[in-house]
């Protein structure tokens, strides 16, 4: 049975944690999982083109028309990588990408999970990183809140979990989404 879910919450939400729970439980139960991080596909999508990884970002996160403009560049060749992945993958694929709804290409998942935690905790986990307080604080503010992620989602008529990685959920926690997704009994 194929199976596409997208993964999505906001920057330092916890989706890299959710994915490798995911990765655990499909290894121990052997599903047949691939697992595809778009922030990887956009990086080797530029690095293909030469475009300056690091230009771009000073540009499209400070000019919400040069945003704009790079989404329309850079989201088909997404879809189009995707889609090709989707056909010649079978069993469950997992697709972690922040911004599934706010790019509005979530008719290539059958199910949706979003990772969320309040937006205090998402600061904390990152402004000692290589961006700082300031510029994730931006970054976030760019995105769709939580509770805007959860209304867009009940919108679409498709299956959607929650994960609120702010109380360190338990693999039981996952294993139930796995299980409601009719993956294993």
């Amino acid at each position: 049975m194929k199976k596409v879910i997208g993964i999505t919450g906001s920057i330092g939400s916890g989706k890299s944690y959710a994915i490798n729970e995911f990765k655990k439980i499909c290894g121990e139960k052997e599903i047949q999982a691939t697992f595809l991080d778009i922030d990887d596909i956009r990086r080797k999508i530029l690095e293909k083109e030469n475009i300056d990884r690091e230009y771009l970002n000073q540009k499209i996160y400070n000019d919400k028309k040069a945003m704009e403009e790079y989404k329309k560049y850079i989201n088909p060749k997404i879809r189009k990588y995707l889609n090709e992945q989707i056909n010649k993958n079978d069993g469950v694929i997992f697709i972690e990408w922040a911004l599934l709804l706010e790019d509005d290409l979530y008719d290539i998942v059958d199910s949706i999970i979003i990772v969320c935690c309040p937006k205090e905790i998402q600061i904390k986990r990152l402004e000692n990183g290589d961006l700082g307080k300031e510029e994730v604080t931006k970054r976030i503010n760019l995105q769709l809140t939580n509770k805007q992620k959860i209304e867009k989602a009940k919108n679409l008529k498709k299956e959607f979990f929650i994960i609120d990685t702010s109380s360190n959920p338990k693999k039981r926690e996952y294993e139930e989404i796995l299980k409601k997704e009719g993956l294993y009994e």
